[in-house]
């Protein structure tokens, strides 16, 4: 199996030029780590209609899609399931994205945040159906959805739609895996249950793992020094058999740099290792 292929470059928090303003973005640095990155081999990136006040997907093309030949890379995009009021909206969405974008297929196409209000509108408005006939006519590789909600919700949308699926995006960490309250591990079994790869977004918790108390820190630091506590929790995700991306939020180089070494070094997590994140 190969690791390297596990790094998706998640276009959420993308470098800015004004910190207040999400929808200012710093095209020549996001160029910058873009090239980089393909450089050493990785090509997935991940965005939204709604990252960056839809401006992600502008940026996207500016940096990847006006400067790579389509086969290079891969692009996933994700439908705005909240702003759904009918049938048509799906085709509307879809043709703004791909415009944004300047593609005329996705690598990967979902159906985002999947919770309890919203999975009520995809099935209003027939989006399951209508990702399905994407794939159907090539405009889609392969489909799915991003969750955010409870293990009973996932199980439902999964008994009902995960034959016509390939992939659920989950929020997925080592610091949720174990836990009661959001059941992690709970999700990824469901998932593999049904045969379905796993995405992995905020595998930091969204910063939560890596802004520490310095007690904690230094507990890492003993541990192994050489190893960064971002790339522990990476490893932790991509070691899982049936986790096929791990997206990773970058908004500085230095960032770029520690995921690329994590990946291009990479080492599935030992026993020992998983000892010590557990406690």
């Amino acid at each position: 199996m190969t690791y390297k292929t596990k790094f998706g470059f998640g276009c959420m928090r993308l470098p800015q030029t004004d910190a207040n303003d999400p929808t200012k973005i710093d095209q020549e640095l996001f160029n910058e780590m873009v090239d980089i990155y393909m450089e050493k081999g990785f090509n997935y990136f991940d965005t939204s209609y709604a990252y960056h006040g839809g401006m992600s997907e502008v940026a996207l093309r500016k940096a990847v899609v006006e400067r790579y030949p389509r086969g290079s890379y891969q692009i996933c995009d994700k439908m705005p399931t909240w702003a759904l009021t009918s049938e048509q909206d799906n085709d509307k969405f879809v043709n703004e994205m791909l415009e944004r974008l300047g593609i005329d297929y996705f690598d990967v196409f979902f159906i985002h945040n999947i919770n309890v209000p919203w999975y009520k509108l995809a099935k209003e408005s027939k989006t399951f159906e209508y990702v399905k006939k994407m794939k159907d006519n090539g405009s889609a590789k392969k489909i799915g959805f991003s969750f955010h909600d409870n293990s009973k919700l996932l199980k439902e949308v999964l008994d009902e739609y995960g034959d016509i699926i390939d992939v659920v995006q989950l929020e997925l960490n080592y610091l949720d895996w174990e836990d009661p309250a959001i059941e992690s591990r709970k999700y990824y079994e469901l998932c593999v249950e049904h045969g379905l790869d796993v995405y992995v977004m905020k595998p930091l918790k969204g910063g939560v793992i890596v802004n520490l108390p310095d007690s904690i820190k230094e507990e890492f630091d003993e541990f192994n020094p050489n190893k960064s506590i971002a790339s522990m929790a990476i490893r932790f995700c991509a070691s899982l058999e049936h986790v096929k991306i791990v997206l990773s939020g970058m908004s500085k180089m230095e960032d770029l740099i520690d995921n690329c070494d994590t990946y291009e070094n990479f080492e599935p997590l030992s026993e020992e290792e998983n000892e010590f994140l557990e406690n």
